[in-house]
């Protein structure tokens, strides 16, 4: 299993902190980490002035910082005071964006927990620059997660970094009895569509280059016979929407994607199949898997930090 010793959980007052403490308790079941540091970013001196004039007991600055200790250091005592994994709460002040990417270069941390909102207050809207700047992995977990890992989804594209994603899930769900579905999703070449629809020759063609891709992938990286694998076709609409037809098909606890490390500076711009899946809302945790070494190499490179 990957070496996930080192947690980063991001709170911010809401009942997501609820489900975000549940779950990264529930997770050290399965990864056993050696400490979890959790945040809460004070968004702004008027958040904690309006604080202040709600609470009479709060006086300034330093008792809002005190009030919202004591009420996240309970909810977390409250999973894991008998665990055996330390904890460390931080409460800071600042832009959360700004303030959860410094943290990270401080902490280095091998897996990053954040919530991802669709029915709390709050837009849930997960700012692209952690997806790019935050070189660990991450784990984006909404509000409908369940406490169990038996079928975990992993997108494929037949590259080296789809089959370490393959890996992972399986050592995921295999310790609870899970299955894992290797899922690729294809177009057929633009000649076709929309006019043309292909015939049953370009369809077998198709099959028959797909199961050559998988037989390869298979040979390549040691892929067990206990992995399915699932070919879907997107005709139309996007790749997400296929992908969370069989998160509903196959009742699905997990997605587990792996981020390509890319060396040009002009990946900092684009956005890939990963990238687009943090803002979907498939109602289920998505574990993103990064290379932890490799992308701190390409950060440093652009900004030389």
């Amino acid at each position: 299993m990957e070496r996930y010793e080192n947690w980063f959980v991001c709170l911010d007052l809401s009942n997501m902190d609820d489900i975000l403490v549940g779950y990264s308790n529930f997770l050290t079941t399965e990864l056993k980490p050696k400490k979890i540091t959790f945040l809460h970013v004070i968004k702004s001196q008027k958040v904690a002035k309006e604080m202040i004039d709600l609470f009479p007991e709060i006086k300034n600055q330093e008792d809002v910082e005190s009030a919202i200790r004591k009420e996240l250091k309970e909810k977390i005592d409250s999973f894991f005071t008998n665990k055996k994994v330390e904890t460390e709460l931080l409460i800071k002040n600042g832009r959360p964006t700004d303030v959860i990417i410094e943290t990270v270069k401080e902490l280095k941390p091998d897996l990053t927990l954040m919530g991802k909102k669709s029915g709390y207050i709050g837009r849930g809207v997960i700012p692209r620059r952690i997806m790019k700047y935050i070189p660990s992995s991450i784990l984006f977990v909404p509000e409908t997660s369940r406490y169990q890992l038996k079928k975990v989804i992993v997108p494929v594209d037949f590259s080296d970094q789809s089959a370490k994603a393959v890996q992972i899930a399986r050592e995921l769900a295999e310790d609870k009895g899970g299955a894992v579905t290797a899922q690729h999703i294809y177009n057929y070449p633009p000649r076709f569509f929309p006019y043309i629809v292909p015939e049953e020759e370009d369809e077998k063609k198709m099959d028959d280059y797909l199961k050559g891709k998988r037989d390869e992938f298979i040979e390549k990286h040691s892929i067990p016979d206990e992995v399915e694998f699932v070919f879907s076709l997107n005709t139309e609409g996007s790749k997400m929407d296929q992908l969370y037809d069989q998160i509903v098909h196959d009742q699905a606890d997990m997605i587990v994607a792996a981020s390509k490390s890319d060396k040009k500076i002009t990946s900092i711009m684009r956005e890939d199949f990963t990238d687009q899946m943090a803002y979907y809302r498939f109602g289920v945790p998505l574990l993103i898997i990064k290379d932890k070494e490799k992308h701190q190499k390409f950060l440093k490179s652009l900004f030389g930090k």
